[in-house]
This record gives structure tokens, C-alpha cells and sequence, in this order.
């Protein structure tokens, strides 16, 4: 299937492939910043790929966002749920769904991944910097 059909797909299956795009880049990152043990390294990624975070990175780019590209984030932000996870909110929630959603398109359209990395690396790196630094190992006590 091509990156257009899978762009025309539900807003839903959008936020799906850009959570998977999203983690992946965030877990490569990750491992950059040296060899963990894997409960680890899985608890730095989860600081990072959570609902809180992804809607932190989106409240912090979307001044900068195109008109396509809020259309896309209100898509998301408007696609129904059917249950969510956790203690998140709703609007929370949403705001990640609609940042995923937007990260499946940059992933999908051919050179828009710059986009990602001009808008959201520069404030991913600092996350991933606090994530580490607050799992790094700390000496047993007693």
C-alpha cells in the first residue's frame, strides 16, 4: 500500500503508525545515550512515549505547525475513543492522538520527516536527557 492510501486511512490508524514511528525514534535515542540494562532502558522510553509527554511536545511545536498540519492534529484530537487507558483525561488523551497522527504524517509524505526533527527533536533531546538522568542507577543503601 502506498504512504498516500495510508494517509487516507482513519485518524485513528494514523495516531496507530505514528505512535510506532514515535517510539521507535525515541527507543534509537535512547540507546545513544549508552548500554542499559533493558527494564531500564523500557522505563526511560515510557517517561518519553506517554500521553503526558507526547501532549507536552504537541502544546510546545503547535505554534509553529502549518495549516495541514493542525488539521491533522484536530483530527486527532476529535477522533472518538472507546475506552482510555490509565488515569489519563480525556483531553490529554486526545492531544497525543492528534500528535501521533501527526507523526504519521511526517513519517508517511516523502521529506516531511525534517519537519519532525527541526520541530520536535530539539524538545524530545531534553526529555530523553531527564528520563535518563532520573533512571540512572543509584547506590544500594545499607
Amino acid at each position: 500500500m502506498s504512504d498516500e492510501l495510508l494517509l487516507q486511512r482513519s485518524v485513528r490508524t494514523l495516531a496507530w503508525l505514528g505512535d510506532a514511528a514515535f517510539e521507535r525514534d525515541v527507543r534509537w535515542r535512547v540507546c545513544g545515550r549508552g548500554d542499559h540494562p533493558v527494564d531500564r532502558l523500557d522505563s526511560i522510553k515510557a517517561d518519553v512515549v506517554r500521553a503526558e509527554a507526547q501532549a507536552a511536545l504537541l502544546e510546545r511545536i503547535e505554534p509553529e505547525l502549518t495549516e495541514d498540519e493542525r488539521a491533522v492534529v484536530r483530527r486527532g484530537r476529535n477522533a472518538k475513543t472507546t475506552s482510555i487507558r490509565g488515569k489519563k483525561d480525556t483531553q490529554t488523551y486526545r492531544s497525543s492522538t492528534g500528535f501521533e497522527a501527526l507523526v504519521a504524517r511526517w513519517a508517511l509524505l516523502d521529506g516531511e520527516w525534517t519537519r519532525y526533527e527541526t520541530l520536535v527533536v530539539p524538545h524530545l533531546e531534553p526529555m530523553i536527557d531527564a528520563a535518563t538522568a532520573k533512571r540512572a542507577k543509584r547506590p544500594r543503601r545499607g
